[in-house]
């Protein structure tokens, strides 16, 4: 019986805290026009369409293997950063083809204390005919450079 009960405690409440924990959100991201990534809050966030604000404190990026290239702290800045769903966050940054990078970002919705942490994997990746492909998670970094 004692054997039951620890088995079913492990099942509904230790096992989802630990991957409640885990989880980390996903940005969305596409590549422009002039070949650099736009990198977003998903339209998801904003389920019922209320125009939400998020206020960007923290953006980085990191390149698999070397470590931080860039980052920009936004938290006590004059001037808050605010964006919408779907709207390119400024990342002055220059991005190269072929190289895997971590591109990651600390939001709050405006007006709550919440913050949400966001980070992808994603490689630009330029095809023999010359064209531009985005590669993101896992199959950007299937690829040794």
């Amino acid at each position: 019986m004692k054997q039951r009960y620890i088995y079913w405690l492990l099942m509904f409440l230790i096992l989802p805290l630990l991957v409640s924990c885990i989880s980390y959100n996903v940005p969305d991201i596409v590549l422009k026009d002039d070949g650099q990534p736009c990198i977003s809050i998903p339209s998801d966030e904003d389920f019922f369409r209320r125009n939400k604000q998020f206020k960007i404190i923290f953006t980085d990026v990191f390149q698999t293997g070397i470590g931080e290239l860039w980052s920009k702290d936004y938290q006590y800045s004059s001037k808050p950063y605010y964006v919408k769903t779907q709207e390119c966050l400024r990342f002055d940054y220059h991005f190269q083809n072929n190289i895997t990078y971590s591109v990651g970002f600390t939001s709050t919705e405006k007006g709550t204390d919440e913050n949400k942490s966001w980070s992808r994997h994603m490689r630009i990746k330029k095809n023999k005919d010359g064209t531009l492909q985005l590669l993101l998670d896992e199959h950007a970094r299937d690829v040794t450079q």
